[in-house]
């Protein structure tokens, strides 16, 4: 299965949010959460077994490295997966070249 994409858009909400948002070095890292569509980085055959009942899990949400203070491992995003049989999910760090 999979969910349409919906682009996500970060938006702080105090002056210390605003800090860590983005990169001075990067205009594409911090820019890639969306929920459903395809993964970036991934192809399907990628995706996780889940652990409970052993389907292929459905691709949930990208959630990208929010800035240069909190960059997850050289601009690596979280890809979140669930299984919609028994609701179990898991996450994995990628790194995308793009």
């Amino acid at each position: 299965m999979e969910i349409p994409k919906v682009k996500l858009i970060p938006h702080p909400e105090t002056d210390e949010a605003k800090e860590i948002v983005g990169y001075k070095w990067n205009q594409i890292a911090g820019t890639r959460y969306h929920l459903g569509g395809k993964p970036e980085g991934l192809n399907e055959a990628d995706y996780p077994v889940c652990e409970s009942c052993s389907n292929k899990m459905t691709f949930y949400a990208q959630i990208d490295s929010i800035g240069d203070k909190f960059d997850l491992a050289d601009c690596m995003v979280i890809h979140n997966f669930v299984c919609f049989d028994c609701f179990t999910v898991k996450a994995q760090l990628t790194q995308i070249n793009s």
